[in-house]
């Protein structure tokens, strides 16, 4: 009985699958091909003029010429890809280089790309943000006790003087408040001038977090100057972004901040069992500055 059930159901699914293809086949014989043939248009070649923008530092106007085009894409050549604009575009470089402009141009018949390369001449000029940046008083500065005995702070003719005697502890700093906007590019620099020092560190800190009277300050320090770290043992002047030994900051001095905030600039020096040498350590030209 077993047997015989499944020798029906065998012949049920069998003319059931045929009864299927004989449908399809049935289908597809009406079907016949469209004799149509409409052509999209003919391929654009994409072309574009670059001049300086007048009265814009570091900036140029992009205008494309690609005959048929309906959207254009722009690539500035910063490596964050590129982007879709009108025809007449302007692209801005805040530093020094060489820059690949790209323009995509897309027409009905497809698409084309076309490069030219820009030779940026200098740095674009930067806006300082801090007030006294050449720290010659204490306009703007606030003096930061940090705990414990304080390194001697001193507004100079020739910037801040940070000084102690031989076999110090101290440590001591200043500190600015600026209201930054997230997302613009600053760029940090400051020149550090030590007659040689042993023990002896000077940050820059560039924390959301309020200086406060009697407590240390370690609020994201960006770059700094370290002999334990290996520099600022010597005699020299230098700018401590390029001669940053002990910071996490770029060595463009580069700062992106992730939002709108208040951010406190944080200048700080001491030693430990050491001196900050003969006459003390200057810190002037301290700039976090924008593009005009």
């Amino acid at each position: 009985m077993r047997a015989a059930f499944s020798s029906i159901f065998k012949r049920v699914i069998a003319v059931t699958v045929l009864d299927l293809l004989v449908a399809a086949a049935a289908s597809l014989s009406g079907c016949t091909p469209d004799n149509k043939s409409e052509s999209l248009g003919p391929l654009p070649t994409a072309s574009f003029t670059v001049t300086p923008l007048t009265g814009k530092v570091n900036t140029w106007v992009a205008t494309s010429t690609t005959n048929g085009a309906f959207q254009w894409e722009w690539d500035p050549g910063l490596g964050n890809g590129a982007a879709l604009g009108p025809s007449t575009d302007t692209v801005f470089y805040d530093s020094a280089g060489v820059y690949r402009l790209t323009l995509t141009a897309f027409g009905h018949g497809g698409f084309d790309t076309v490069s030219q390369l820009i030779q940026v001449d200098s740095n674009a000029p930067l806006l300082n943000q801090l007030v006294n940046g050449n720290l010659t008083s204490d306009s703007g500065w606030t003096i930061l006790n940090t705990g414990g005995t304080p390194t001697t702070v001193t507004f100079t003719p020739q910037g801040l003087n940070f000084s102690n005697a031989a076999g110090s502890n101290t440590n001591a700093g200043v500190y600015q408040a600026v209201n930054v906007t997230g997302g613009t590019k600053y760029y940090f620099s400051a020149t550090v001038t030590t007659p040689g020092s042993t023990n002896t560190w000077v940050e820059f800190y560039f924390g959301t977090t309020v200086p406060v009277q009697g407590s240390d300050y370690l609020d994201n320090k960006l770059w700094s100057l370290n002999t334990y770290s290996g520099c600022g043992s010597t005699a020299e002047s230098v700018n401590v972004v390029a001669y940053n030994c002990a910071g996490s900051g770029a060595s463009s001095g580069l700062i992106v901040f992730p939002q709108d905030e208040t951010i406190y600039v944080v200048i700080k020096s001491g030693s430990y069992l050491g001196t900050e040498g003969t006459g003390g350590v200057y810190v002037t030209n301290v700039d976090l500055g924008i593009v005009q």
